[in-house]
């Protein structure tokens, strides 16, 4: 009976197993389940891109390196663990009187294994988790490239720095800590076990199992430690003397030779010790070889460079250290890409003549007036139309001059070559009013942005406003070329949230006079919600449960993810860095992204480190290498994505294209209307220039004596309200510039990004520099010197000419009063001819009006040697800089009358590129002089309506 009963209350065996089994899955998916759906919806999205070759490579370089290496330590630290447990049981356990306490003993060397194994598991995962970040490092150390270069100092190929010194650093350091935690461990399980029982007995006392145990471990930690020591001898090779960069005299003649017997010595501590297994005291000859270690590392790693530094290379630096001095120079140019950079004469001390401006007057007629800054405050009062439309950038962008996103670009427009400013006019779901911002209208109607705004750089109609070649909704355009097909924007700059497309509601367009107007997507892009699993799947994915209950969302409904252009390249080829102005081009109807992306690292011998961040003390990153080797398309419409091989001879790119052979294009089947649009990257000819104003001196004497050093100018515009010290702080420095011009020689017009420089010491120019943007000569950079006796006027020379003027001081006077404001725009530095020309708008903007109160260009100041114009148009200004003779518009002399024209100077579009002076020009001039009447006289009438009211408004109060 009893049997009976007992038998019948047992559980099944299969019943067991399946509570087991699900309190494993309900284990497994708490601790996983989220990265798990992770993993499945990021391969969607990769599918989504066609591209899950690099969804799977890097997942795969990942487990293997989480379970490879997590793997490795659990094997080695348990079974050392394992075995010194196994040593005490063969023999060494202490025999106690006391049964009790011999028990109680027992318990614990049983709990000690399930801590031993536990500890080896957690750490066996810190490890593996912590492996997983170093995919990008693996794959390179498994797939390097040769830079055809090898360092100074070791004569190892650049690639292996790059490529494998990283990995191998890594790998050192976790054996280091594999084996030194095992040693720990060990050494405890020892102790616990009373087989090291250094309290009570000594050292003499360690059983001979013991002993060898850990004697063996100590030798391979001092391997594994000696070869750290070999390997930071190639960190020398990014030493910072100040001076230069990379290793000096000292490092090579001292730190090197010390470094390589540190080694030596420390491999004899690893054979000490394995001798002390069966001969000597225990630990007493592998002690006697550390400390002889120490002394040495003190004496030849410290001592001996420090004397040699102070004694033999200070006093003779530059003769000790002139061959490491041309290592710095010639590797830094070679790891920024200066190398290349061609060097001609420009002498610019004379005037720009009236024949220089006709024979440049393509060049006029792009001279940029409108700045990001005051056309952003335009765009947004007259083409946004309704609050949740913006123009801006992210909060995220960094390194710009202006919170507007607006680019330069230039487009062949009725047959003529026009530089543009263009703005994309994105959705801003955060600019609905808040009984609006429903799960609905976010999620399901206001998807998308509308369209964009066009602007030629220079044209100014008579309200001191900007002319347009594309406006308003439904898009109006000035020129077949930029007609659109499909001007909706689901994929921008500021598209930080996912949407529905394909659902049973209308998205909502645009706003317009007849009610709103609403679309339904059409593009291929987005990833199908599907059925019940994967909406549950993106539901945990998204935390967003109105994706599993909503009746507006069926099979066919996609969702649009990662809308954000920098989060989507960054997400698809994270071990590139991108650049910080994406900018919008209108191709064949629709609208695109390109964006460019650079390879770098910080392993380049030699080479002078650059800091990206948003501050000085928030750095981000640092590098010593860097190469614009991609450039990515990415469709504003559909969210496809293309990347470009712009530098196929770059190694970086090379190894990654091994790597990931399906994710770039080359850069010949990039379509030819794309290719018309490629620019010079900003960020990439910021860091050139920075690096130039040293790096451009090659010989190692003028290079350590600095005597011809540059820096990129202060910009003067800026508004700085201090003393003149404080304001030269304050003041940025000019940022780099996009114009069309002809260069000195060449024989057309091209598009490039240039920048001035000036002597480091006085603020007069040194040079200019300039990076081809067009197919033909793409990437060239030519650096234009002034000899080094002349004295050609830098911008804060002729800022301070053009506050000098009568007739400057008077403009700010009479239009800075009360309620508005003058703004001086960014002075441009454009070479005409043999002679440089300095262009600033000058603007006026309300300071009552808000958001309303838009600028307006009142004035164009044109300057060239000593001779400075200020005219209410730049047509106006050109024909009066032609006309203009030095003498005449001096302080104290700006009344004078012109001189006769040296000759006609012919121009195109709208009245605002280079000017004639036949009975045409005079006729445009006048009417735009009335037109500019009519306005001040609206602003005046209006003024006076104003304080008219104001006036009744007191007199009923005194009342």
């Amino acid at each position: 009976m009893t049997q009976s009963s007992s038998a019948a209350g047992r559980t099944p065996g299969w019943l067991t197993f399946l509570r087991y089994a699900f309190i494993f899955m309900v284990v497994i998916l708490a601790l996983f389940g989220f990265q798990a759906v992770r993993l499945y919806t990021d391969w969607q999205w990769f599918g989504e891109l066609k591209q899950t070759g690099v969804f799977t490579g890097t997942v795969y370089a990942r487990m293997l390196l989480f379970f490879g290496l997590g793997t490795f330590f659990f094997l080695f630290s348990y079974f050392n663990l394992w075995l010194a447990q196994r040593y005490h049981q063969d023999g060494f356990t202490l025999h106690l009187q006391d049964n009790d306490r011999e028990q109680l003993t027992l318990v614990a060397r049983k709990a000690m294994r399930w801590i031993a194994l536990a500890a080896a598991v957690f750490f066996a995962f810190m490890v593996g988790g912590n492996a997983t970040t170093h995919w990008s490092e693996y794959l390179l150390f498994v797939n390097p490239a040769s830079f055809g270069q090898v360092d100074p100092v070791f004569h190892q190929d650049i690639g292996f720095y790059v490529f494998r010194l990283t990995f191998l650093n890594y790998l050192q350091g976790l054996m280091l800590f594999t084996v030194g935690a095992t040693l720990v461990g060990t050494a405890v399980i020892h102790y616990s076990n009373q087989a090291l029982d250094l309290l009570a007995h000594g050292v003499g006392l360690v059983a001979i199992q013991v002993r060898r145990h850990l004697l063996i471990l100590l030798s391979l930690f001092a391997i594994i430690y000696a070869w750290g020591i070999w390997l930071s001898r190639y960190d020398l090779l990014y030493s910072d003397y100040g001076v230069f960069f990379g290793a000096g005299y000292t490092d090579v003649h001292a730190r090197i030779p010390a470094l390589t017997l540190e080694t030596i010595l420390m491999l004899a501590v690893a054979a000490l010790c394995l001798v002390n297994i069966r001969q000597g005291k225990p630990f007493r000859l592998p002690l006697a070889g550390l400390g002889l270690w120490v002394v040495v590392s003190i004496l030849a790693g410290g001592v001996w460079p420090e004397m040699m530094q102070r004694f033999t290379v200070v006093p003779n630096q530059f003769g000790r250290e002139k061959q490491y001095i041309a290592h710095d120079i010639n590797f830094t140019q070679r790891a920024y890409g200066l190398d290349r950079v061609r060097i001609k004469n420009f002498k610019g001390n004379t005037s720009v003549s009236a024949a220089d401006l006709k024979d440049n007057s393509a060049t006029i007629e792009n001279i940029r007036l409108w700045d990001w800054p005051q056309l952003g405050s335009v765009y947004t009062a007259k083409q946004a139309k309704q609050p949740y439309y913006r123009f801006n950038l992210p909060d995220t962008a960094t390194s710009t001059g202006t919170d507007f996103n607006i680019d330069v670009d230039r487009y062949q427009l009725g047959g003529r070559y026009r530089q543009v400013m263009v703005a994309a006019r994105e959705m801003y779901q955060e600019g609905l009013p808040a009984s609006a911002q429903t799960w609905q209208n976010q999620r399901l109607q206001y998807t998308h942005g509308y369209g964009a705004v066009m602007s030629p750089v220079n044209q100014v109609d008579p309200a001191g406003l900007p002319d347009y070649f594309m406006r308003e909704m439904p898009i109006q355009f000035e020129h077949p070329e930029l007609k659109l097909d499909k001007p909706q924007i689901y994929y921008g700059e500021l598209a930080n949230d996912y949407v529905f497309v394909d659902t049973t509601q209308s998205e909502f367009d645009y706003p317009s006079g007849q009610g709103n107007k609403e679309t339904r997507y059409e593009g291929k892009g987005g990833i199908p919600v599907g059925g019940i699993l994967n909406r549950m799947a993106w539901s945990v994915r998204l935390g967003d449960a109105n994706l599993v209950l909503s009746s507006d969302l069926s099979s066919k409904s996609r969702i649009l993810f990662r809308r954000n252009i920098r989060e989507r390249v960054q997400k698809l080829a994270p071990f590139l860095n991108w650049d910080n102005d994406p900018y919008l081009v209108v191709d064949n109807g629709a609208m695109v992204w390109m964006m460019d992306g650079y390879t770098v690292t910080d392993r380049y011998p030699y080479s002078k480190p650059t800091a990206v961040g948003t501050g000085m003390q928030d750095v981000d990153q640092v590098f010593n290498y860097i190469r614009n080797s991609v450039k990515a398309v990415v469709n504003a419409y559909d969210g496809s994505v293309t990347l470009y091989t712009a530098d196929k001879s770059d190694p970086v790119l090379q190894a990654w294209t091994k790597i990931f052979p399906g994710l770039f294009v080359p850069l010949d089947q990039m379509p030819a209307s794309l290719v018309s649009h490629i620019r010079y990257p900003e960020d990439m000819f910021r860091f050139q220039r920075d690096i130039y104003t040293n790096y451009h001196i090659s010989d190692p004497l003028s290079y350590y004596q600095k005597n011809d050093a540059w820096s990129v100018p202060a910009d003067p515009s800026q508004q700085v309200e201090n003393d003149q010290a404080a304001a030269d702080s304050a003041r940025q420095r000019m940022l780099p510039y996009y114009v069309i011009m002809r260069l000195p020689g060449e024989d057309k017009e091209e598009f490039m990004m240039m920048t001035p420089f000036t002597f480091l010491s006085v603020p007069n120019m040194s040079a200019w520099m300039a990076a081809k943007c067009d197919p033909e000569d793409y990437g060239h950079i030519i650096v234009y010197r002034f000899p080094k006796d002349s004295s050609v006027n830098g911008p804060a020379n002729i800022m301070a000419q053009v506050k000098a003027l009568t007739d400057v001081s008077t403009f700010q006077t009479l239009q800075g009063q009360q309620g508005s404001k003058v703004i001086f725009g960014n002075m441009l530095v454009i070479p005409v001819a043999n002679s440089l020309l300095y262009a600033i708008p000058v603007y006026v903007q309300s300071t009552t009006g808000g958001v309303a109160a838009v600028p307006e260009i009142r004035q164009v100041i044109l300057a060239s040697g000593d001779r400075v114009v200020m005219r209410p148009s730049l047509t106006e200004a050109v024909t009066a800089l032609s006309q203009t003779s030095a003498a005449i518009l001096t302080p104290g002399n700006q009344n004078a009358a012109p001189n006769p024209p040296a000759g006609p100077v012919t121009g195109q579009g709208n009245g605002v590129g280079a000017a004639s002076t036949g009975p045409a020009d005079t006729l445009q001039r006048a009417l735009s002089a009335y037109d500019r009447a009519r306005q001040k006289e609206k602003e005046y009438n209006s003024t006076l309506d104003e304080l008219g009211k104001a006036l009744k408004d007191l007199k009923g109060k005194v009342r």
